[in-house]
């Protein structure tokens, strides 16, 4: 790109200085006379060279700092201004960053609006409520704010913005209730959204719904923290998404276990819908809504699927259990992870030699060790046919353990353990859980066929404790008196 501004060789006829001082002066007016004559498709070509390059080397992917070559001089600004989108070209609206000049200046260009709050914000700062005032430039918003602040984008996402590409909209306040907003969304129009990210901001679905139909180029679609006042039916929800061929991920969370569909009555089974793109779907909620929801769909492309039920001390999820196993990107589980926390319990099924963003998490909120063990094993239980192919079994904590360890018995844990009739490997890494599994092990009769193809038990930090030592090396013993050799590693 340096080579199209070089001017002609330059003779030296007179003294070193003199002819330096030439040279430059040659040099300075061949240049200026190069970039004149240059066509502005050329100029355009050299501009998206350098768009392309900086973007290449910019941290988030996709920011180019335009405006330094429009400050050259008035014929490239002239030309950058005429193509907004063949550059590219946007204004970044964020906290800190005096923009209002810029919009006056640059009256055409898209602008993006981004602004993390914290917990103490209680306003906009002037420059994002000034950007805001522009909403047919606006294709992008992305805020994270509290619900004092919520209240005053609430008109601003209720009016048309055609320009629209991708919205996202958080509420951080974690004690209080999500917030409803009754009226349209968008105008009930973005026909360029691509992404919908709502958490802690409601709409009622049929407003929701007309912005589904008036795009179909959607890609994402997060709806969280619904609250109960504005609950969308399964059968609502399929059909809003009937039409979104080009969805990918899909998020659905509810607030209260009050959002749940009534007590189905018996009626034929429905035709299903299939949504051929999506490969990530995330739900939040009952048990009851998701069973209805995966008799109404088909996701032939679905890779990863994460359920979060609200706890419930019975659950049946027959439809489910036969949904996922329908998900041939997802394959057979081999190994399965079971992670305790003080707040909830997840199980990751996951199969070896698939990529980390391929598997199956199914987990619940509950603080009981002995709540959490009843998910797993009701969890597990259900899926038995599926698990054959699952040989590795893994018990972990998350960030600490949950409480009422002491009202767990050992038979909580053997009904664990009853579903994984193929598993070799056990893998048991929170020290604390480890003398209630030992002690379940040691009780257990082996003709009940408890794990009956174990033959490697990990066991984190055993040897610390002589009676989990000699509890382990009876379970040992107990095993090869029926010839099943159980290796103790710790």
């Amino acid at each position: 790109m340096v080579g199209i501004f070089e001017g002609p060789p330059i003779r030296h006829t007179s003294s070193p200085h003199e002819s330096c001082e030439l040279e430059q002066l040659v040099q300075g007016k061949t240049l200026q006379h190069t970039i004149e004559m240059l066509p502005e498709d050329t100029l355009l070509d050299i501009f998206d060279i350098y768009r392309l390059d900086t973007m290449v080397w910019s941290r988030d992917g996709h920011q180019w700092n335009w405006l330094r070559l429009a400050h050259v001089c008035r014929r490239w600004r002239d030309v950058i201004s005429l193509s907004p989108h063949r550059l590219d070209l946007w204004i970044l609206c964020k906290s800190g960053a005096p923009i209002k000049r810029v919009l006056g200046s640059w009256s055409t260009v898209p602008l993006i609006v981004r602004f993390k709050g914290n917990p103490k914000s209680n306003s906009l700062p002037d420059n994002i409520t000034a950007a805001l005032h522009h909403p047919d430039r606006i294709c992008e918003i992305d805020l994270s704010v509290t619900s004092a602040i919520a209240g005053s984008i609430a008109e601003v996402i209720q009016e048309p913005l055609q320009a629209l590409k991708s919205i996202r909209i958080t509420v951080k306040d974690t004690m209080g209730p999500p917030i409803s907003i009754r009226n349209t969304f968008l105008g009930g129009s973005a026909p360029h959204l691509k992404d919908i990210k709502l958490d802690g901001i409601a709409f009622p679905f049929p407003e929701m719904r007309q912005i589904l139909l008036s795009t179909n180029n959607l890609v994402e679609l997060h709806l969280s923290g619904i609250p109960n006042d504005v609950y969308f039916s399964p059968n609502d929800l399929v059909t809003g998404l009937s039409t979104l061929v080009h969805l990918n991920r899909l998020t659905v969370g509810f607030y209260s276990p009050a959002s749940r569909p009534p007590p189905s009555m018996t009626r034929p089974p429905p035709q299903r819908i299939i949504i051929p793109s999506v490969t990530f779907l995330d739900f939040h909620g009952a048990s009851e809504y998701l069973e209805e929801f995966v008799t109404l769909i088909d996701l032939p492309a679905l890779c990863k699927i994460t359920v979060r039920l609200f706890n419930e001390i019975f659950f049946e999820i027959p439809q489910v259990c036969q949904f996922i196993p329908r998900l041939k990107a997802l394959g057979s589980p081999t190994w399965v992870f079971v992670t305790h926390s003080g707040e909830s319990v997840s199980v990751f099924f996951v199969q070896e030699g698939k990529p980390s963003n391929e598997n199956c998490f199914l987990g619940t909120s509950c603080r009981r060790l002995d709540w959490q063990l009843s998910f797993v094993t009701q969890i597990s239980s259900q899926l038995s046919p599926h698990l054959s192919s699952v040989h590795s079994l893994s018990i972990k904590k998350g960030h600490e353990l949950p409480s009422g360890e002491e009202d767990v018995d050992s038979v909580q844990w053997l009904e664990l353990f009853q579903p994984f009739t193929h598993v070799t490997q056990v893998h048991v890494w929170e020290k604390k859980l480890v003398p209630g599994i030992m002690q379940a092990l040691v009780a257990e009769d082996v003709a009940a066929g408890v794990l009956p193809e174990l033959t490697s038990l990990h066991l984190s930090g055993y040897r610390s404790s002589p009676s989990v030592v000699k509890a382990a090396e009876q379970f040992v013993n107990t095993r090869s008196l029926f010839g099943r050799t159980v290796h103790l590693i710790g």
